[in-house]
Protein backbone atom coordinates (compact mmCIF):
# COMPACT_ATOMS: atom_id res chain seq x y z
CA UNK A 1 0.00 0.00 0.00
CA UNK A 2 1.33 3.43 -0.95
CA UNK A 3 1.87 5.99 1.77
CA UNK A 4 1.09 9.46 0.45
CA UNK A 5 3.05 12.45 1.65
CA UNK A 6 0.50 15.18 2.28
CA UNK A 7 3.03 17.94 2.98
CA UNK A 8 2.65 20.96 0.69
CA UNK A 9 4.72 21.21 -2.46
CA UNK A 10 5.56 24.33 -4.41
CA UNK A 11 7.24 25.13 -7.71
CA UNK A 12 9.72 27.97 -7.46
CA UNK A 13 8.28 29.85 -10.44
CA UNK A 14 4.68 29.24 -11.42
CA UNK A 15 1.66 31.07 -12.80
CA UNK A 16 -1.93 29.95 -12.48
CA UNK A 17 -4.57 31.85 -14.44
CA UNK A 18 -8.11 31.51 -15.72
CA UNK A 19 -7.52 32.78 -19.26
CA UNK A 20 -4.70 32.90 -21.81
CA UNK A 21 -4.41 36.68 -21.53
CA UNK A 22 -4.27 36.58 -17.75
CA UNK A 23 -1.50 33.98 -17.97
CA UNK A 24 0.46 36.23 -20.34
CA UNK A 25 0.16 39.24 -18.02
CA UNK A 26 1.10 37.22 -14.93
CA UNK A 27 4.14 35.69 -16.65
CA UNK A 28 5.32 39.19 -17.61
CA UNK A 29 4.88 40.39 -14.01
CA UNK A 30 6.80 37.42 -12.63
CA UNK A 31 9.75 37.88 -15.00
CA UNK A 32 9.97 41.62 -14.36
CA UNK A 33 9.90 40.93 -10.62
CA UNK A 34 12.10 37.84 -10.36
CA UNK A 35 14.10 37.61 -13.57
CA UNK A 36 17.89 37.52 -13.75
CA UNK A 37 19.87 39.55 -16.28
CA UNK A 38 21.72 37.40 -18.83
CA UNK A 39 22.58 37.81 -22.52
CA UNK A 40 21.25 36.32 -25.75
CA UNK A 41 24.27 36.95 -27.97
CA UNK A 42 24.68 40.75 -27.82
CA UNK A 43 21.24 41.56 -26.37
CA UNK A 44 20.37 41.66 -22.67
CA UNK A 45 17.39 39.64 -21.46
CA UNK A 46 15.60 39.26 -18.14
CA UNK A 47 15.19 35.52 -17.61
CA UNK A 48 13.38 33.10 -15.33
CA UNK A 49 14.61 29.52 -15.59
CA UNK A 50 11.87 26.95 -15.12
CA UNK A 51 8.40 28.52 -15.29
CA UNK A 52 5.31 26.35 -14.87
CA UNK A 53 1.96 27.65 -16.13
CA UNK A 54 -1.63 26.47 -15.65
CA UNK A 55 -4.50 27.97 -17.66
CA UNK A 56 -7.84 26.79 -16.38
CA UNK A 57 -10.17 28.00 -19.15
CA UNK A 58 -8.28 28.44 -22.43
CA UNK A 59 -10.30 29.97 -25.26
CA UNK A 60 -9.45 30.65 -28.89
CA UNK A 61 -10.58 34.26 -28.52
CA UNK A 62 -9.09 36.24 -25.66
CA UNK A 63 -10.01 39.88 -25.04
CA UNK A 64 -6.68 40.88 -23.45
CA UNK A 65 -4.69 39.40 -26.30
CA UNK A 66 -6.97 40.91 -28.94
CA UNK A 67 -6.63 44.33 -27.32
CA UNK A 68 -2.87 44.34 -26.70
CA UNK A 69 -1.19 41.82 -29.00
CA UNK A 70 0.54 42.56 -32.30
CA UNK A 71 -1.94 41.50 -35.05
CA UNK A 72 0.85 40.46 -37.41
CA UNK A 73 2.45 38.16 -34.84
CA UNK A 74 -0.92 36.60 -34.01
CA UNK A 75 -1.64 36.01 -37.71
CA UNK A 76 1.80 34.59 -38.48
CA UNK A 77 1.90 32.36 -35.40
CA UNK A 78 -1.52 30.85 -36.05
CA UNK A 79 -0.49 30.34 -39.67
CA UNK A 80 2.73 28.58 -38.61
CA UNK A 81 0.66 25.98 -36.73
CA UNK A 82 -1.61 25.17 -39.70
CA UNK A 83 -1.47 22.04 -41.82
CA UNK A 84 0.42 22.30 -45.10
CA UNK A 85 2.03 25.68 -44.40
CA UNK A 86 5.56 26.52 -45.46
CA UNK A 87 7.17 29.90 -45.00
CA UNK A 88 10.13 30.89 -47.19
CA UNK A 89 11.61 33.01 -44.39
CA UNK A 90 11.51 30.18 -41.82
CA UNK A 91 13.47 26.89 -41.84
CA UNK A 92 10.31 25.03 -40.78
CA UNK A 93 6.86 25.62 -39.36
CA UNK A 94 5.15 23.99 -36.41
CA UNK A 95 2.55 22.74 -38.87
CA UNK A 96 5.24 20.76 -40.67
CA UNK A 97 6.51 19.29 -37.40
CA UNK A 98 2.99 18.37 -36.25
CA UNK A 99 1.33 17.17 -39.45
CA UNK A 100 4.19 15.79 -41.55
CA UNK A 101 7.18 15.19 -39.31
CA UNK A 102 9.35 12.49 -40.89
CA UNK A 103 6.30 11.66 -43.05
CA UNK A 104 4.13 11.11 -39.95
CA UNK A 105 0.91 13.05 -39.32
CA UNK A 106 1.35 13.37 -35.57
CA UNK A 107 -2.06 14.97 -35.08
CA UNK A 108 -3.82 11.93 -36.56
CA UNK A 109 -1.49 9.69 -34.55
CA UNK A 110 -2.71 11.46 -31.38
CA UNK A 111 -6.35 11.02 -32.43
CA UNK A 112 -5.85 7.28 -33.01
CA UNK A 113 -4.00 6.77 -29.75
CA UNK A 114 -6.56 8.68 -27.66
CA UNK A 115 -9.47 6.97 -29.42
CA UNK A 116 -8.00 3.51 -28.87
CA UNK A 117 -7.39 4.09 -25.16
CA UNK A 118 -9.07 7.12 -23.70
CA UNK A 119 -7.09 7.08 -20.46
CA UNK A 120 -3.72 6.65 -22.17
CA UNK A 121 -0.70 8.29 -20.59
CA UNK A 122 1.32 8.19 -23.80
CA UNK A 123 -0.39 10.50 -26.27
CA UNK A 124 2.80 12.51 -26.65
CA UNK A 125 4.53 13.99 -29.69
CA UNK A 126 7.97 15.56 -30.15
CA UNK A 127 8.73 18.37 -32.59
CA UNK A 128 12.51 17.93 -32.53
CA UNK A 129 14.53 16.02 -35.09
CA UNK A 130 17.44 14.20 -33.41
CA UNK A 131 20.81 15.66 -34.31
CA UNK A 132 19.49 18.68 -36.23
CA UNK A 133 21.65 21.79 -36.35
CA UNK A 134 20.73 25.44 -36.62
CA UNK A 135 17.37 26.68 -35.41
CA UNK A 136 15.50 24.34 -33.07
CA UNK A 137 11.77 24.60 -32.37
CA UNK A 138 11.07 26.56 -29.20
CA UNK A 139 8.09 24.28 -28.63
CA UNK A 140 9.51 20.78 -28.40
CA UNK A 141 6.80 18.58 -26.87
CA UNK A 142 3.01 18.31 -26.80
CA UNK A 143 1.13 15.84 -24.60
CA UNK A 144 -2.62 15.18 -24.38
CA UNK A 145 -4.49 13.60 -21.48
CA UNK A 146 -8.22 12.86 -21.36
CA UNK A 147 -9.48 12.99 -17.79
CA UNK A 148 -13.09 13.42 -16.63
CA UNK A 149 -14.11 13.50 -20.29
CA UNK A 150 -12.06 16.63 -21.02
CA UNK A 151 -8.80 16.96 -22.90
CA UNK A 152 -5.89 18.56 -21.12
CA UNK A 153 -2.98 19.81 -23.21
CA UNK A 154 0.53 19.84 -21.76
CA UNK A 155 3.54 21.49 -23.42
CA UNK A 156 7.26 22.06 -23.05
CA UNK A 157 9.04 25.12 -24.44
CA UNK A 158 12.84 25.15 -24.31
CA UNK A 159 12.66 28.94 -24.71
CA UNK A 160 9.93 31.58 -24.92
CA UNK A 161 9.97 35.32 -25.60
CA UNK A 162 7.17 35.98 -23.13
CA UNK A 163 6.37 39.63 -23.81
CA UNK A 164 6.76 39.50 -27.57
CA UNK A 165 5.45 36.05 -28.51
CA UNK A 166 3.85 34.08 -25.67
CA UNK A 167 0.34 35.41 -26.24
CA UNK A 168 0.26 34.29 -29.88
CA UNK A 169 1.67 30.86 -29.04
CA UNK A 170 -0.98 30.36 -26.36
CA UNK A 171 -3.70 31.14 -28.90
CA UNK A 172 -2.20 28.58 -31.28
CA UNK A 173 -2.03 25.95 -28.54
CA UNK A 174 -5.65 26.61 -27.60
CA UNK A 175 -6.69 26.17 -31.24
CA UNK A 176 -4.74 22.90 -31.46
CA UNK A 177 -6.34 21.68 -28.24
CA UNK A 178 -9.86 22.56 -29.43
CA UNK A 179 -9.33 20.70 -32.72
CA UNK A 180 -7.99 17.61 -30.95
CA UNK A 181 -10.78 17.62 -28.35
CA UNK A 182 -13.42 17.89 -31.09
CA UNK A 183 -11.91 14.93 -32.98
CA UNK A 184 -11.96 12.89 -29.76
CA UNK A 185 -15.52 14.00 -28.86
CA UNK A 186 -14.53 15.33 -25.45
CA UNK A 187 -14.61 18.70 -23.72
CA UNK A 188 -11.78 21.19 -23.32
CA UNK A 189 -9.79 21.10 -20.11
CA UNK A 190 -6.87 23.21 -18.90
CA UNK A 191 -3.61 23.90 -20.70
CA UNK A 192 -0.55 23.27 -18.57
CA UNK A 193 3.10 23.59 -19.42
CA UNK A 194 6.69 24.31 -18.60
CA UNK A 195 9.04 26.91 -20.07
CA UNK A 196 12.73 26.29 -19.52
CA UNK A 197 13.87 29.84 -20.38
CA UNK A 198 11.05 32.37 -19.96
CA UNK A 199 12.41 35.77 -20.84
CA UNK A 200 11.80 39.39 -21.81
CA UNK A 201 14.24 41.25 -24.05
CA UNK A 202 15.68 44.51 -22.72
CA UNK A 203 14.30 46.46 -25.67
CA UNK A 204 10.78 45.36 -24.61
CA UNK A 205 11.14 46.05 -20.89
CA UNK A 206 9.61 49.54 -20.89
CA UNK A 207 6.58 48.44 -22.89
CA UNK A 208 6.23 45.37 -20.67
CA UNK A 209 6.05 47.59 -17.59
CA UNK A 210 3.54 49.90 -19.28
CA UNK A 211 1.39 46.98 -20.36
CA UNK A 212 0.98 45.40 -16.94
CA UNK A 213 0.34 48.76 -15.29
CA UNK A 214 -2.92 49.11 -17.21
CA UNK A 215 -1.62 51.18 -20.07
CA UNK A 216 -3.94 50.77 -23.05
CA UNK A 217 -1.19 49.96 -25.55
CA UNK A 218 -1.05 47.59 -28.48
CA UNK A 219 2.43 46.17 -28.62
CA UNK A 220 4.62 45.96 -31.71
CA UNK A 221 7.05 43.12 -32.18
CA UNK A 222 10.69 44.26 -32.38
CA UNK A 223 12.47 40.92 -32.38
CA UNK A 224 13.73 40.93 -35.98
CA UNK A 225 14.83 44.57 -35.76
CA UNK A 226 16.35 44.71 -32.26
CA UNK A 227 16.87 41.05 -31.39
CA UNK A 228 20.13 39.06 -31.24
CA UNK A 229 22.69 39.71 -33.96
CA UNK A 230 22.11 36.38 -35.73
CA UNK A 231 18.41 37.10 -36.33
CA UNK A 232 18.40 40.83 -37.07
CA UNK A 233 17.04 41.78 -40.45
CA UNK A 234 16.51 44.87 -42.54
CA UNK A 235 13.85 44.09 -45.11
CA UNK A 236 14.22 40.49 -46.21
CA UNK A 237 12.48 38.29 -43.61
CA UNK A 238 9.12 39.93 -43.11
CA UNK A 239 7.39 41.64 -46.00
CA UNK A 240 7.26 45.30 -44.98
CA UNK A 241 3.98 45.89 -46.79
CA UNK A 242 2.49 43.06 -44.72
CA UNK A 243 3.76 44.72 -41.54
CA UNK A 244 2.33 48.09 -42.54
CA UNK A 245 -1.01 46.56 -43.46
CA UNK A 246 -1.28 44.64 -40.18
CA UNK A 247 -0.49 47.74 -38.13
CA UNK A 248 -2.60 50.30 -40.00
Amino acid sequence: MMHLDSSPRSIEHSVRAVSLGQCWFECIRLILREGTVVFDEDVEILEVLGLAVHIEEPAIHDELIARHGDPLIIERTLHKFERGVRMPDRPFTYGERIYEHNSVDQFEWLVRRLSAKKETKSATICLLTPGENGNLPCLTTLDAKIRNDTLQLHFFYRSQNVFGRQYANLLALASFQADLAARCSVGIGPIKGFISSAHIYSFDADDANRLIHKSDIQIKDNYYVKGPLSVRIADNTLDQSEISSARS
